[in-house]
């Protein structure tokens, strides 16, 4: 056996997909993973062998299980030399960690951070400022880009500093997360529904929607050198929408529903100009879908760094949006970033804009 034991350095992420939670953890040494809720026990494994070869673990927990436990606990065994025969593996180390699941009938607040680009403490700051919260919205641009997979440890950073692996986490992918050498491996180390990063989710009485525009610009620009098909990736998504509507009573009209909210990293509805307004004849049905199935209260944005919101009727609504759209993420360097607080309650939703200087921006109400 090793003389010194490894042991957890970040915190689990506990992500909100469909309806599962999606517990997460970056590791820097190879180990086993698995979970215990109540007398159950759930494992990070391909085909009945326990995964090892791999810096970042995913468990996938029921939702409703973890509910009503209120507490999961994290076992790890951490590998010395993974033989055929005889492997030598260190002891079960055990972390426990209270949960607490979003509940119906009250007011329900969020943060949102997108943009970070691999700078933690300005978010940290920003969401601090915000207060305490019942869940986080990680929104794209985590990473500043995904040459490597440590640079998918800022998700995993932020997520442990500002939730402690108590309360749940929303993410969606933004367009840096596409660039690299890992990117086509980025569904393995954040969550995704068996590897689609767009999906629903529900947290109590908030149904929401998480949608992947991919890359800012045509497949064929010259800056990704032939490594991208994101139009169909993104008319695959357009069915997904379709088929949404089609089931409405399971999803977004759902018993106990009160509040619907679509998060993407950019923000679609727009006209960006060019090189960057693309796809303009499917963002119109992705907003027409919306505008006239769905019907969410908001649509949760970054992308742009900028604290902005975009009403219907508005001048920048070029697609007939019939939801405000939220752009929430500011960055300016190392020295500053703002995101976006969300409280949910039953007049609507009030957005407080808030920075790493610990001020207040602005608020609105939705």
């Amino acid at each position: 056996m090793s003389e010194t034991i490894k042991t957890i350095k970040i915190a689990p992420a506990v992500f909100a997909v469909n309806h599962d939670y999606q517990i997460m953890m970056y590791t820097d040494d190879q180990c086993l993973m698995w979970v215990k809720v109540g007398d159950k026990t759930y494992y990070d494994e391909d085909n009945g062998i326990l995964r090892s070869c791999t810096k970042v673990h995913r468990v996938i927990v029921p939702q409703a299980e973890l509910d009503a436990a209120k507490s999961y606990t994290v076992c790890l065994r951490y590998i010395i030399n993974r033989k055929p025969y005889f492997p030598e593996i260190e002891p079960v180390q055990e972390f426990t960690y209270e949960f607490r699941p979003v509940e119906s009938g009250k007011t329900v607040r969020a943060y949102h951070i997108a943009d970070a680009h691999n700078w933690a403490e300005g978010p940290i700051a920003a969401a601090k400022t915000y207060g305490d919260i019942d869940f986080l919205i990680l929104n794209g641009d985590i990473p500043d880009h995904s040459g490597t997979v440590e640079k998918c440890v800022t998700i995993y950073e932020l997520a442990a500093a500002v939730t402690g692996g108590n309360i749940p986490v929303v993410f969606a992918r933004g367009n840096h997360d596409l660039r690299g050498l890992m990117a086509e491996k980025l569904s393995e180390h954040t969550p995704s529904d068996n590897g689609k990063t767009y999906f629903t989710f529900r947290l109590g009485g908030i149904w929401g929607i998480a949608l992947d525009c991919g890359e800012d610009k045509e497949d064929d620009h010259p800056e990704y050198g032939g490594t991208l098909c994101c139009h169909v990736f993104r008319q695959r998504e357009a069915e997904f929408m379709r088929n949404l509507a089609a089931r409405a009573n399971e999803e977004y009209l759902a018993e106990g529903v009160t509040h619907r909210i679509v998060v993407c990293h950019n923000p679609f509805t727009l006209h960006h100009p060019d090189p960057f307004n693309i796809e303009s004849e499917l963002f119109d049905e992705w907003t027409r879908i919306l505008s006239d199935e769905i019907k969410p209260d908001a649509l949760i944005s970054g992308h742009m760094h900028t604290m902005h919101i975009i009403r219907p009727g508005d001048e920048e609504d070029k697609r007939g949006q019939k939801f405000p759209v939220v752009i929430a993420s500011a960055k300016n360097g190392q020295e500053y970033f703002a995101g976006g607080g969300f409280a949910f309650d039953e007049e609507g939703i009030q957005v407080t804009f808030t920075d790493n200087k610990g001020e207040v921006i602005r608020e609105e109400r939705l």
